[in-house]
């Protein structure tokens, strides 16, 4: 991103209201979790094809995604839809989303973009396991959450 479209940006989101910031803000932050996943490959399918997609969703994550969807009187997604950018999009936004609340829930008031990422990619009950934290988290694991994190906050400078 050039340095422009990134001053466009901030721009834009200071002069958003909280709520359409807040909704911008993880956006941006499930855009950096697949650019980590696969490079924003919408075609990727890892882990034996268990994982699809740009963000590499499991079913599980999957489920929980259109669990949110439901709640929130969105549809679900069917997951044999993978195949659509748009619904590993939409299903991608409502799992970070789902793993932010659930860490606020969970006493966490502000998490950053390495914890929501540790629960994306490890599962709420995993990264909690390890206290939510870089330092007792698997190496592979917590240098990904760095680099969505180093992601994230070059795109809201």
């Amino acid at each position: 991103m050039t340095k422009n479209a990134m001053l466009t940006l901030a721009a834009m989101l200071a002069a958003m209201p909280v709520e359409a910031r807040e909704k911008a803000h993880l956006l941006i932050l499930t855009n950096a979790i697949g650019a980590v996943e696969s490079g924003m490959n919408y075609a990727a399918q890892g882990d034996s094809g268990k994982a699809l997609g740009a963000w590499q969703v499991h079913v599980a994550a999957w489920i929980t995604a259109n669990q949110w969807r439901i709640k929130e009187g969105l549809p679900s997604i069917s997951r044999k839809e993978w195949r659509v950018p748009d619904n590993q999009r939409n299903i991608a936004v409502a799992y970070v989303t789902w793993c932010r609340d659930r860490l606020v829930d969970d006493g966490i008031a502000n998490p950053t973009p390495e914890q929501i990422y540790l629960a994306f990619t490890m599962g709420f009950a995993g990264a909690k396991a390890v206290g939510h934290s870089l330092v007792t988290a698997p190496k592979k694991k917590a240098d990904a959450a760095e680099r969505v994190g180093n992601i994230y906050r070059e795109l809201i400078k």
